[in-house]
């Protein structure tokens, strides 16, 4: 076999058994997947003139075998990760793993807005209103016959009840 296949596959399997031995995202060699495997493809196609059909075939078993342990193992890291909301080190990541990571960020920082928004309501007056001091003591107002605002829950709840708002959101 020829060396360059050799020092790629050695790589490729130092990668992997580094990755599935730690709990922590490794830092790869690589930018991307397609870059390493570009460079798999390369030093097989290179060999390929050497090597008879039979070994070249089990190579690229093997290397199937180990990029998608591989992939597996670090898409499970990255998944623990997000679960637990702890950072993900961009620079731990290949360039796919981020474009697969976008949507999930965006998820997270729509879900932290909607979070901090949980304790207000959106409401709507039914006629004027006097300054009035929130639960959060600050004074608000005064206020117009239907005009739109964002008030704490509680706040919002009590003007409900005296019939002098209708609760929006």
């Amino acid at each position: 076999m020829s060396s360059l296949i050799s020092d790629t596959l050695k790589r490729l399997l130092d990668l992997v058994r580094t990755e599935t031995s730690t709990e922590d995202l490794q830092k790869p060699p690589y930018e991307s997947y397609a870059q390493l495997i570009q460079e798999i493809n390369n030093r097989l196609s290179i060999g390929g003139n050497v090597l008879d059909k039979e070994l070249l075939e089990s190579m690229r078993n093997m290397v199937r075998e180990a990029l998608a342990s591989l992939v597996r193992r670090r898409i499970e890291k990255i998944m623990r990760y997000y679960q637990v909301g702890k950072d993900i080190p961009q620079e731990l990541l290949f360039i796919e793993e981020r474009r697969f990571l976008i949507p999930l960020l965006e998820l997270r920082v729509a879900e932290a807005r909607e979070s901090k928004a949980e304790g207000l309501s959106i409401v709507s007056f039914k006629k004027g209103f006097p300054t009035l001091y929130s639960v959060r003591l600050v004074s608000l107002g005064p206020f117009s016959q239907f005009d739109l605002v964002v008030l704490p829950r509680t706040d919002a709840e009590e003007l409900m009840r005296r019939g002098v708002v209708d609760v929006i959101r």
